[in-house]
């Protein structure tokens, strides 16, 4: 049987057997492993069975699933590998393997495929995530305007200046 050990604070020594073919992982509610974690998303990921292989998917999330500390959209899952989901962290472990042994060094057949993605989406204006609001509109044409009429007042002024000093 495959499992989940929690490995972080949170989730720590706690068990979650894959007994599903497709065993899900989120903060929702609707999860079959539900973690109560800010970092991670609603419908996070989602471990697949394949015959005796078992298979990690990322789901979009908005801070990606790691295997072994690197960020992946889909690979094959072996024993004691590390699967970080937001700030949990879990180790996969295999009590069956399909080969017949445990294999127990993490680098070996991970198939890590790179999200080219960005993580999340930049917003187009910071106005939206400001803890001050979104700022002020401003008219750039009446600004322009009231700086052109001060301009020809001071003009005016100095030429009438001029005159008064010339009679």
């Amino acid at each position: 049987m495959a499992f989940l050990i929690g490995m972080s604070e949170s989730v720590r020594g706690q068990r979650y057997e894959l007994k599903n073919d497709r065993t899900t992982i989120g903060r929702s509610a609707g999860n079959d492993i539900v973690i109560s974690d800010g970092a991670a998303s609603a419908q996070h990921c989602y471990i697949s069975r394949r015959g005796g292989r078992f298979v990690l998917h990322d789901m979009n999330s908005t801070n990606g699933t790691c295997l072994n500390f690197e960020r992946v959209t889909e690979a094959e899952l072996k024993h004691k590998q590390v699967i970080q989901i937001g700030s949990s962290e879990f180790m996969f472990n295999d009590d069956n393997p399909v080969n017949g042994k445990s294999e127990t060094n993490y680098s070996i057949n991970t198939k890590v495929v790179e999200d080219v993605a960005p993580p999340v989406i930049n917003p187009k204006s910071f106005s939206s995530v400001s803890p001050f609001g979104a700022r002020p509109r401003e008219n750039k044409g009446v600004w322009m305007a009231v700086i052109a009429l001060v301009a020809i007042l001071a003009l005016a002024g100095l030429v009438f200046f001029i005159t008064q000093l010339l009679k």
